[in-house]
């Protein structure tokens, strides 16, 4: 068998034998509790967007030219 007339079927199959290994040693995700839920107060005070307002003069076209020269 020549390896290099085969490294495509070697890289699929090492590709394939390491996702199966990492679907089969996975753990399953676990439930949230009661306890583990987000009080309403920490929702409602994260609910507010934060803004931000930059302001600034434009440039005029010879600073862009000094800029881009």
């Amino acid at each position: 068998m020549n390896i290099v007339k085969n490294m495509e079927a070697v890289v699929i199959a090492a590709v394939a034998l390491t996702f199966v290994t990492a679907m089969a040693s996975a753990e399953a995700p676990r439930a949230r509790s009661a306890a583990q839920t987000v009080p309403a107060a920490a929702i409602k005070a994260d609910s507010e967007m934060t803004t931000i307002v930059v302001t600034g003069k434009r440039l005029t076209a010879a600073q862009k030219a000094d800029l881009a020269a």
